[in-house]
This record gives structure tokens, C-alpha cells and sequence, in this order.
């Protein structure tokens, strides 16, 4: 049994493998592929294929720019994707991965090389949204307007038989002048019956129900000879019906056609296919309109009602501003798809900024501000016509129903169900769309607003000494967990003595360290901050802290600390480098006296200096630009070639250079390797600046260093 199953197995991890690995896939397309090459309106070329197995062989499409053509007609069954790449790049020197990769893509997925993909996403996607109640009410309701009863993937069998029954005059030059000239007489005869007013538009014997059911039942024949033109249109080019249907239209039956196989025809077939259907519909409203001149009675009066209505949709679906048969055929005269959508956004965006900078204008530019002003327009004015006639006629039938009892309650309720509801629907779905974007935009601008305080606190953070290094990420889950207080001037943050809790950090304000006599220590600013040693450590409080003004301190309690901070061991480590160079530092004369604040502030700015065995540190007539203190190694100070001294291990040298800048009065050569710890002289006036003093001050306040101990030897350096 399992040697029988093994290679099954090997098969199938075979054609896994095959399926995955991209470059080793060879693309085959299916045989029986209908090419159409076609130009646009300004002369470029562009390639129309049809996949005729596609959507249970209603046809599947795709649009080809020449780039892509080139890329297609190089996948012969034979050629791997690799050797589609090599093979383009040698014959047009264009590296196309990306092309190719989303060309064989969309030809996959639309089932050119054999099988079509599942519509998986689609169906989630609609799975997702009817989890919706509204979006499943209006699903519901909008079956009871279209009742999709039966469609006919690729119905040009039928198609074709009613055109060569008798449809395909019309497309002669002979039948062509016939139904135009009978148009013009149908509105000329329409015109005049509107003159004379011997027939009601809406009402029958006075009702007005039966007038409005009238114009229904003929609004839906209306629409399927609308249908049926395009149908023969598309029948006359050559091409199918992809797709015919019947339907349920507000309660009465009604065709349909889809004409999306014209995408392989040329733009003027595509305008006779949408001119088709209104033409249509205007030749019966002419041979209404002829038959209500030669009848006054009920079919006259009929036939107005129909004549009325054939020609208003005539018109109605010329308009090129709605999205109808008149919006096609400007779309596919211009050559712009997506006009109405491309106008609209233009107009609410790009048009009101341009305005507001008085930028100049391309026509191009001009034309869409124009287009998409007009349909803003056009849909406004459509509501406001549909609001007038409900108030004008519907709401007389309804008042008619609601005096024939039951039966006309029943009526009422179907017809808001069917005609209302729709919009009703749309309208809460538009206001609900509305509040869901508010609330998006709200909680995103929260959330932006968040962030940018992570940002800027996670951005202080990375100012502390102890925690330089630490990566973005660790940084802003350090800040997510800082706590913001508040603190007025002369409160205390922290008391001398008291256990170690929270580690603090300085937004804004200043304070004063305080020792236990209440004598300033220091002064602590923005950026820094203070109590690590006693969190990590559990000291108690070394020194109080004092506001001096209204101050803003982020905080981090013990808890977090100890997750980010004490726990590891790197920046617990720093911490007592720091600590351990702050007192090397202070040792020193010439920083005896300074703070440990003061002392943290130089500590970051000193920088590494590696000096091998026999060279200068420092010349005599140098310019003195920084000061030296020795880390590792031993060195030799002499002046004038005379060697006056040797320093070793914590001492330091030209103090001198920090305090005047004067040139440098004797040499510094390293005996041994040196590590050498370098503190410039821009640095460290910036330092004296911060600690609020001049330099003359703190010149007065060091002065005691000069000629004492080490400095006498050195004093130049």
C-alpha cells in the first residue's frame, strides 16, 4: 500500500513545487484565444484578448498595452518564465520582471492558461458584507426591484435569429434613413399632441393608479426595446451577446444584454452599439406618437402615455452627464474611460486647491473641472425633479389608493417597499457611511495623536545617557508605558530619604536638586532625568528634588523599569560606567566641584581617542581645541623638548585650551598605547552655557586649579 502511494505523493509535491517555483513555470495559453489589435482615438495601438472558455463560456477579457504584447507573444507553451525575461531583454534591452510577472498574473487568474480561478476573495468579501443588516435589507429589497429570474451565458444563437428575422434592416443605409426620418415625424407629431392637449400624460379616466401603472408597465417595455437594440447592434459587428437575461422589473418581466464583448471591437462600433438602444426606443415612441395623432380615444390616449415616455428616455439616456448610453459614446469619442469618476474627483479635489493657489489651468484640466461641476449639478437636480414629482403625482395616487380601503393600503406598502425603501435604504447607508467615516477619522487622528506623543517621548529617551543604543522599537515600548504628572513650582518631586519608586524624565520646566541642607546641587532641565540609581539599586533618595516653575515629568514606576531597564544587563551596566566615570571624573581638579548632574551632562560628549605608542597627542603651538583624559595607557609631557612629567591612568590634560582656547604650551606623547577619553571646546562651552553660568564664571569658580598639583605641570597643555 505505501509503496503504491509514494509516488502519488511525489507527483503531487512535484506539481506543488512546479506551481510555486516562478521562474521554472512555463506559461501555455489556451489554444482557441480571440485576438483583437486596435488603435486608440490619438492613433496608439493597444491589444483586446477574449478568453472564450472564461465565466462558463460568457467570455472572459483582458487589455494589453504593447509592452505587455510583447511579453505575450513570447509564451509559445515552450519558454519558461526565465526564458521570457532573457529572450525580451535581448530583443528590446528592457528588464520586464514586474510586467511580466503581474501580466502572466492577470492571465492566470482569467483563465488564459487553462484554468480560472476561483472567485474565493469575491465571495469572502460578499460573505464579510452581508454581515451587515442594512447591506442584507437592501439585498433583499433590491430582488424585489430586479428579480434576476433566468440569464443565457453567450445567447447569440437567439440573437442572431431575430437579426436575420428582420433586425438587420435597420442597419442598412435604406432602413437607417427610414427610421430616421420616422423619429423626426414621430416627434414632430408628439409635439403637436402636447400642443393640443386632447390626451392626459399620467392619468386614465381620471385615475391616476391606472395612469401610474400604465406608464410602468410601458417604462419596462421601454427598457427591453432599449436592450433589444443594443442586442442587434452587437449582432451586426460580428460579435456576441455574452450574457442575455430575463428579469423582474419593479413586478413586471423585462431582457437584458451584456455588451462587454464590443471591448474587441473599435471605438465607432462601440458608439452605434450604445446609440443603438436609445434610437430603438425613440422609433416605437415615434410610432406611438404617429398612432396618438390618428386616434383620440383610449388607445390614443395610450399611446401617448408611451410616446411620452419613449421619447423622455430617449433623452434622458443621451444625457452625458449621467452614467447612460449618451456617457458611453463621449467616453469611447474622447477616448477617456472613467470620465464621470475621474471629473467628479477632480472637481471636489485638484479644482479646489488649484483655485485656492490661482494655479494656471490645462484644457485637459479645465474640461474635467467642467464635467464633473455639471454632474454634481445633474444629480442634484435630479433630486430635486424626483422629490417634484413624487409631491405632484405620487402622492395624488396615493391618496387615491388610501380611499379604495384594504387593497390600496396593501398597494401603498409595496409601492414605498419598491420605490422607496431603495432610497430610503441608500440614505441611512449614505448617513451610517458618513458617522463610520467620522469615527474613522476621529479615531485615526487619535491614534496619529498617540503616536506622535510615543514618538517625541520615545525621541527623549533616546537623549538618556544609559539608554543610547537601544533600538526604535524597545524605545517606544519604554514610552507607552510612561506616565505623564504635573507639578507645580516650590513642590517637591522627590524627598531625600525616601524609597526609590519611579524613575523620572523632564518635558518641560526646571528643577533644583537639593542636599539635605537645602543647598542647590544642581539644576535639571528638559531631557533629563533622575532616581535610575535608586530603583536600581534600592537606595533610598540621595538628594531632593525641587520644581522651580510649573514643570511636565514623564514617568516610569519600578515594575517597568526593572522589565526594561534593570533586567538588562547592558544599560544596567552603563548605568554604573556611568556612575563609576562620573566619580573618575570628579576626582579630577579640574571637575572637583561640579554636580553629578553637570557631571552627566559632559559624560555623553566625551568621545573615544586611540593614540599609538610614540606619537603626539598634542603638540606645542597646537591650536587648543579640547581636553584629554586618560583611560587606558601612559604618557610623557615635555616643553620645549624637556620632559616635565608622565601622566597615567584618570589623569587629564589640556584644561587650559577648554577654559581660553590659547595655543598649546607643551607636548603630550603616549609612552604606552593610549585610550584617551576627548572633550572638545565647542562642547564644553555649550556645557557651561547650560549650567547657566559664563565663561568667566566658571574660569573664577576652576581658578583654584591653575598651578596646583598636576595642572602645574602641564599647565600649557
Amino acid at each position: 500500500m505505501s509503496q503504491a502511494v509514494a509516488p502519488v505523493m511525489e507527483g503531487i509535491w512535484e506539481t506543488i513545487r512546479q506551481k510555486l517555483e516562478y521562474a521554472t513555470f512555463v506559461p501555455r495559453p489556451i489554444p482557441d484565444i480571440e485576438r483583437a489589435d486596435l488603435r486608440r482615438r490619438d492613433g496608439t495601438p493597444y491589444t483586446a484578448l477574449k478568453n472564450p472558455r472564461g465565466d462558463r463560456g460568457a467570455g472572459l477579457y483582458m487589455r494589453l498595452e504593447p509592452e505587455d504584447v510583447a511579453l505575450f507573444e513570447l509564451m509559445d507553451g515552450q519558454r519558461a518564465i526565465q526564458d521570457i525575461l532573457v529572450e525580451h531583454l535581448q530583443r528590446t534591452g528592457v528588464f520586464a520582471l514586474d510586467r511580466l510577472a503581474r501580466l502572466s498574473a492577470a492571465l492566470s487568474a482569467n483563465g488564459f492558461f487553462g484554468e480560472e480561478r476561483p472567485r474565493v476573495y469575491e465571495r469572502l468579501r460578499l460573505r464579510r458584507a452581508m454581515r451587515d443588516p442594512l447591506t442584507r435589507m437592501m439585498m433583499l429589497i433590491r430582488r424585489l426591484i430586479i428579480w434576476d429570474i433566468a440569464r443565457w451565458p453567450n445567447a447569440d444563437g437567439f440573437v442572431r435569429t431575430v437579426y436575420r428575422a428582420g433586425g438587420r434592416l435597420a442597419f442598412t443605409k435604406v432602413g437607417a434613413t427610414v427610421i430616421i426620418a420616422l423619429c423626426l415625424a414621430g416627434i414632430v407629431a408628439w409635439i403637436t399632441e402636447i400642443r393640443a392637449g386632447r390626451h392626459a400624460l399620467v392619468t386614465i379616466d381620471n385615475s391616476v393608479v391606472l395612469g401610474l401603472i400604465a406608464l410602468l408597465v410601458l417604462q419596462v417595455l421601454s427598457v427591453s426595446v432599449h436592450e433589444a437594440g443594443h442586442a442587434l447592434a452587437i449582432t451586426h459587428f460580428g460579435r456576441r451577446v455574452r450574457r442575455l437575461g430575463f428579469a423582474m422589473y419593479y413586478f413586471f418581466p423585462c431582457v437584458y444584454v451584456d455588451s462587454t464583448d464590443m471591448t474587441m471591437s473599435t471605438r465607432r462600433a462601440r458608439i452605434v452599439v450604445s446609440l443603438a438602444g436609445p434610437i430603438g426606443g425613440l422609433t416605437i415612441g415615434a410610432i406611438c406618437a404617429l398612432v396618438a395623432a390618428a386616434e383620440g380615444g383610449f388607445v390614443g390616449g395610450l399611446a401617448f402615455k408611451a410616446a411620452s415616455l419613449f421619447i423622455f428616455q430617449f433623452a434622458f439616456n443621451m444625457l452625458p452627464i449621467l452614467e447612460l448610453d449618451g456617457y458611453f459614446v463621449l467616453c469611447d469619442l474622447l477616448d477617456a474611460p472613467f470620465l464621470r469618476a475621474r471629473a467628479i474627483a477632480f472637481a471636489r479635489g485638484i479644482a479646489v486647491r488649484k483655485l485656492r493657489r490661482r494655479e494656471r489651468w490645462t484644457a485637459s484640466e479645465m474640461g474635467l473641472a467642467t464635467y464633473g461641476a455639471l454632474a454634481i449639478v445633474t444629480s442634484l437636480v435630479m433630486i430635486v425633479f424626483s422629490l417634484g414629482l413624487w409631491q405632484s403625482r405620487v402622492a395624488a395616487a396615493a391618496a387615491e389608493l388610501l380611499r379604495s380601503g384594504p387593497a390600496g393600503l396593501v398597494a401603498i406598502a409595496l409601492l414605498v417597499l419598491v420605490f422607496i425603501g431603495p432610497l430610503l435604504l441608500a440614505l441611512v447607508a449614505r448617513v451610517i457611511g458618513w458617522l463610520r467615516a467620522f469615527a474613522r477619522a476621529s479615531a485615526e487622528r487619535a491614534r496619529r495623536a498617540r503616536m506622535a506623543a510615543l514618538q517625541e517621548r520615545a525621541r527623549v529617551l533616546a537623549r538618556v545617557p544609559f539608554l543610547a543604543g537601544l533600538n526604535p522599537p524597545s524605545l517606544m515600548a519604554i514610552a507607552s508605558h510612561l506616565q505623564e504628572e504635573r507639578t507645580t513650582a516650590g513642590t517637591a518631586v522627590v524627598t531625600i530619604g525616601e524609597p526609590g519608586d519611579r524613575f523620572y524624565l523632564v518635558r518641560s520646566g526646571q528643577l533644583q536638586v537639593l542636599n539635605a541642607d537645602d543647598s542647590v546641587r544642581a539644576t535639571i532641565g528638559p531631557g533629563e532625568g533622575f532616581g535610575e540609581l535608586a530603583l536600581l539599586d534600592h537606595r533610598p533618595r540621595g538628594a531632593t528634588v525641587r520644581a522651580i516653575d510649573d514643570a511636565e515629568l514623564w514617568s516610569l514606576d519600578r515594575g517597568h523599569f526593572e522589565r526594561w531597564i534593570k533586567d538588562r544587563y547592558e544599560i544596567s551596566a552603563r548605568i554604573r560606567a556611568s556612575t563609576e566615570e562620573r566619580a573618575a571624573l570628579a576626582a579630577l581638579p579640574f571637575f572637583k566641584g561640579l554636580d553629578p548632574v553637570e557631571l552627566d551632562r559632559i559624560l555623553p560628549r566625551l568621545h573615544t581617542v586611540r593614540v599609538p605608542a610614540g606619537d603626539a597627542v598634542v603638540n606645542e603651538g597646537d591650536p587648543g581645541d579640547r581636553y584629554y583624559l586618560i583611560r587606558e595607557g601612559e604618557a610623557e609631557v615635555s616643553i620645549r623638548g624637556q620632559a616635565t612629567g608622565r601622566l597615567g591612568k584618570g589623569a587629564g590634560f589640556g584644561e587650559i585650551a577648554l577654559l581660553t582656547g590659547r595655543p598649546r604650551t607643551a607636548t603630550v606623547r603616549a609612552v604606552t598605547d593610549l585610550i584617551l577619553a576627548a572633550l572638545g571646546r565647542r562642547e564644553f562651552i555649550w556645557l557651561v552655557k547650560e549650567s547657566g553660568e559664563t565663561m568667566g564664571q566658571f574660569r573664577a569658580r576652576t581658578a583654584h586649579y591653575v598651578g596646583a598639583g598636576l595642572g602645574e605641570a602641564v599647565r600649557g597643555g
